[in-house]
């Protein structure tokens, strides 16, 4: 489809269609994520008259259009919200404004994220050409524990069901007469 703005506007009007399926509507995000500087006033005023999921998505294209300092704000507006943390964390970090090292630091300092947040906002920092001198105890974090291998099961769990059977077996050998060649004597094992 060609790139006019009379086709982003119908695409911007697809998208935000919660009546539509979500394939159509994903279509069209993925029609304005590029080449739409033209209508990213017509998306920026759609996005104040949104909220929820709708505002989000719209969001997430917006943020594809480096410069603009509303939507920048917006960004760190729904950073603050603490809906997504991880998502508008890494949309600041790809929107490239270096003013988000400073606030996604400050954001620290004022929440506490779980592991994953942690590591988008980190991610982020870096992304920006910061660096984090951040130091909080992840240890109760299950996404954390998860990635470090905390909770795996002891090895003892990971026997066979059989090897006590086996064990008790090789128990029972030790009876054996080590003196004869056991063909003349019975045994009971």
């Amino acid at each position: 489809m060609e790139k006019n703005k009379e086709n982003m506007l119908a695409m911007l009007d697809r998208m935000l269609d919660d009546d539509l399926p979500y394939g159509e509507r994903l279509e069209a995000y993925e029609f304005l994520l590029e080449d739409c500087n033209e209508i990213v006033d017509d998306m920026l005023k759609r996005f104040y008259e949104l909220d929820g999921d709708d505002a989000k998505m719209l969001l997430e294209v917006l943020a594809q259009y480096k410069g603009n300092k509303a939507i920048f704000m917006a960004l760190v507006s729904y950073l603050y919200r603490g809906d997504d943390v991880a998502l508008f964390a890494r949309l600041i970090g790809g929107y490239g404004d270096v003013r988000g090292i400073e606030t996604l630091k400050g954001f620290l300092n004022e929440y506490e994220p779980n592991y994953n947040e942690y590591m988008e906002i980190r991610n982020a920092i870096e992304e920006l050409g910061g660096d984090l001198d951040f130091k909080q105890d992840f240890s109760d974090d299950p996404f954390y524990r998860y990635l470090k291998g905390l909770d795996e099961e002891e090895e003892d769990s990971r026997r066979s069901p059989f090897e006590s059977y086996f064990a008790s077996r090789d128990d029972d050998d030790d009876d054996e007469c080590d003196d004869c060649d056991c063909d003349e004597h019975e045994h009971h094992h």
